[in-house]
């Protein structure tokens, strides 16, 4: 389950940017259909990846960035890898994204503290 080792990145890189400013609440996240990313299973690998750290009980929210392809000769975008009316090739232009766009971090009585990409 490669969610596992996604979930620990996602872990590392909010550490970093939170840098010792509190426990977080939320992270956001955003990943490209093209990533194959399960998001419930990513959830599950959160869970675990987040153990021990600021992130421990911070809920997961994810949204699907939907794929975006377009053919290198004649430029019709479409959801194949091969464009249906010359037979080209396509070039991908969104959807192998995986983005940490948010956090919210927790002061000691909940409230939000601040937010941080």
């Amino acid at each position: 389950m490669h969610e596992l080792s996604v979930a620990q990145g996602i872990v590392s890189a909010a550490l970093s940017h939170i840098k010792g400013r509190g426990k977080v609440r939320e992270v956001h996240v955003a990943i490209g259909e093209l990533t194959h990313i399960n998001a419930e299973q990513l959830a599950f690998a959160f869970e675990i990846a987040s153990r021990g750290t600021p992130l421990e009980g911070a809920m997961l929210e994810t949204r699907v960035i939907e794929a975006r392809l377009r053919c290198i000769s004649c430029g019709r975008e479409g959801k194949s890898f091969t464009c249906e009316e010359c037979g080209s090739a396509m070039e991908v232009l969104a959807g192998e994204e995986l983005l940490l766009e948010r956090l919210k971090l927790v002061e000691g009585d909940g409230d939000a503290q601040g937010s941080g990409d």
